[in-house]
């Protein structure tokens, strides 16, 4: 009974406090899939649930309830998401842009119709998102207001990271968001069950949601990364009239990639010319016509299997087919007419091109870079796109470094963006000198190769590579400015018109509606926005380091709530902390951060890059949550402290767009610069 007792005052916080985190992995994860815009603003819907939990902790002690409003706005949600998204998704993407960013399918529309279309898609499911999760936050901040501020505080990090593992092992498991939003639901209605805050027809809304949910998701598969459909697709007859069935994958609701039978049996049984076909049989074969048969051969975005049965064709001796997403290596095991992931000659590996790139120690004869065109970013905490680290300087020399003597690079891109194709041919010449660089212009998209020797382009179709003298200052992608699919060092149209929609619409609901929440504590918003950018640079970094897989993602949420968790423990066991010198040692190891050359860790030992790292990485983010939990501890509260932090959060995820100018490592001194005001405005206010 004396054990039970702890165990009960603490239950109800860890659970609300798990299912706000998990809740709003689930929202991003699924909004991204269904209404593609937010595949490439995933960090919008992460806003506005952060939004929404300041709101709800700043109306902790407010007398108006909130928390019967949850189930109706998550209905609405979940019937916009599907009607926006079954209607808008699979057609060409309303996008306004001045060509300073290449998203993909994008229409021809106006750039005022786009301009509407985009921001009213914006608009509506920003402020939904807010207002569903502004119970959320009413319930946790309630129930940390009936502890301590610092044992609440580490209550409700233990319960986030339980939210963040739970949802981690479901993504491992490809289960789909009826499973994700059931268990949501559930833990919800225990909740409020105990505090008698639920009724029949907030159970009815649940079941009636979840219903649609399995209805839509039938047939759908939800990768750790990606909402995947697999659909039939016939090809053509051949001569004898039997019919050739390729399978399609879709990724968001639009087409990636076939499981295409290039073999020279299947194309040779066409008595008329196919060129669609024939071109692509071209662009897939081209590389192997530059090196004899029994070459060891490495695919970094192997998809399907279409470029390591070129490979075989071929010849290869060896394939080293590299693909992040298992479910499209299931795909290509299952679908692809030539069989290649069943040969003895290849070796799947499921990992990042990056992280394969840093573990192996392997020469390859051909280094094929497949067609990595992501649709999706990496995170909800970053604008950069999963695929945006494999075309970098720095990944290119990497790739180099993996070549043979007479070993080649064969490059192909599916964008076909004059400056894009620039860029790219910018990076190999980089790497590979001036006058090692060729290039192909097929229908499926731009093929580039490059090498350490002269390559015998004979019959080959390629051309000496040559700078278009029109495309000009065009930034070469880096490690830390990896933005491929950004025109220049400048913030699109879109981001900032998006931004501002977000902020007038914020700022008029919550002085109607919320005004309490206008009045926050400045130094604690000003430490939730420095985080948020720490936080950020501590993911794109563990990301280069170890891959941008979805485990990386998950343990460097983790390591941050750790860190923090840590500083809570040390300011339980002190009686007191001083602000003043944890500051200094807090600007001391941002500074070393950011003077650290965190590239000479890449190709070292896993032991060392891992105890290095973490050390790099974990000393910002533990003196940072020193500097909150005492400052948590002095103000006596957790409600308008959090709701401050919360609102800090948002700013944080807009200051982030500042990578985007000056390079991921500005965070850095951007932060810096916060945390100072956060200093200076916490001595004015004692």
């Amino acid at each position: 009974m004396t054990t039970m007792k702890p165990l009960n005052r603490w239950y109800s916080l860890l659970l609300i406090s798990s299912l706000g985190l998990f809740l709003e992995l689930a929202v991003i994860r699924w909004i991204a899939g269904e209404v593609r815009l937010f595949s490439y603003f995933k960090n919008l819907p992460l806003l506005a649930a952060f939004l929404g939990l300041a709101i709800g902790f700043g109306l902790v002690r407010k007398n108006e309830d909130y928390q019967s409003t949850f189930a109706p706005l998550f209905g609405l949600f979940v019937v916009l998401v599907i009607l926006v998204g079954r209607v808008l998704s699979p057609r060409a993407l309303a996008y306004p842009s001045r060509g300073d960013e290449y998203l993909w399918f994008t229409g021809d529309f106006s750039y005022w119709l786009a301009l509407f279309l985009f921001l009213s898609v914006v608009a509506v499911f920003f402020l939904l998102i807010m207002m569903f999760f502004i119970p959320i936050g009413q319930a946790t901040g309630r129930e940390m207001d009936k502890h301590k501020p610092i044992p609440a505080y580490v209550a409700n990090l233990i319960g986030s990271l339980i939210g963040i593992w739970i949802f981690a092992v479901l993504s491992y498991f490809q289960t789909p968001p009826a499973v994700w939003f059931g268990l949501a639901l559930l833990g919800l209605s225990v909740f409020w069950f105990k505090n008698n805050n639920i009724s029949r027809r907030d159970i009815l809304i649940f079941v009636v949601s979840l219903i649609g949910l399995i209805y839509i998701s039938w047939g759908i598969t939800w990768s750790p990364y990606h909402r995947l459909e697999i659909i039939e697709n016939t090809v053509a007859e051949n001569s004898e009239g039997q019919t050739e069935y390729w399978y399609m994958l879709n990724v968001q609701q639009v087409f990636y990639q076939s499981a295409m039978n290039l073999s020279t049996e299947f194309v040779s049984q066409f008595e008329t010319s196919n060129p669609e076909l024939e071109s692509a049989t071209f662009t897939y074969n081209l590389p192997y016509r530059l090196h004899p048969a029994g070459d060891q051969v490495l695919i970094v975005g192997a998809g399907m299997g279409n470029d390591a049965a070129a490979a075989l064709r071929n010849g290869a001796a060896h394939v080293d087919a590299v693909e992040i997403d298992p479910a499209i290596l299931d795909f290509g095991r299952e679908f692809h007419p030539e069989d290649p992931y069943t040969d003895s000659r290849v070796s799947l590996i499921v990992d990042d091109a990056r992280s394969f790139f840093e573990k192996s120690t392997k020469q390859y004869d051909l280094i094929s870079f497949g067609l990595l065109d992501s649709q999706t970013l990496l995170s909800g905490l970053s604008n950069v796109r999963l695929d945006s680290f494999v075309y970098t300087l720095e990944s290119l020399e990497q790739a180099k470094s993996h070549l043979s003597e007479n070993g080649i690079v064969a490059l192909t891109f599916g964008a076909k963006t004059n400056w894009i194709d620039e860029r790219l041919g910018h990076l190999l010449t980089e790497v590979f000198g001036t006058g090692q660089v060729y290039v192909y212009h097929g229908d499926i998209g731009t093929t580039f190769v490059a090498s350490n020797t002269n390559i015998d382009t004979s019959n080959t179709n390629l051309v000496p590579w040559q700078s278009d003298p029109e495309i000009t200052n065009l930034p070469l992608t880096t490690d830390d400015w990896p933005y491929l699919y950004l025109r220049a060092r400048s913030i699109p149209d879109a981001y900032w018109q998006a931004i501002l929609l977000i902020v007038v619409l914020s700022m008029v609901m919550i002085s109607r509606s919320f005004p309490q929440a206008l009045k926050p504590e400045w130094d604690f918003l000003l430490l939730g926005a420095a985080f948020l950018l720490i936080e950020f640079k501590s993911i794109t970094e563990l990301a280069l380091l170890f891959g941008t897989t979805w485990i990386v993602n998950a343990l460097a949420i983790s390591g941050v709530l750790l860190m923090a968790l840590a500083a809570n423990i040390i300011v339980l066991w002190r009686s007191k902390i001083n602000l003043n010198l944890s500051y200094v040692f807090l600007f001391s190891s941002l500074a070393l951060s950011y003077f650290f050359p965190l590239d000479i860790l890449i190709g070292t030992n896993a032991i060392v890059r891992v105890l290095a790292s973490t050390l790099l990485l974990s000393l910002p983010i533990f003196f940072a949550g020193l500097i909150f939990s005492e400052s948590l501890r002095q103000a006596g509260e957790t409600g308008k402290p959090l709701a401050s932090n919360l609102s800090g959060s948002v700013a944080g995820g807009v200051l982030e767009y500042g990578s985007i100018l000056w390079g991921i490592k500005s965070l850095y001194i951007i932060a810096a610069i916060v945390y100072l005001g956060a200093w200076i405005t916490s001595r004015k206010k004692k």
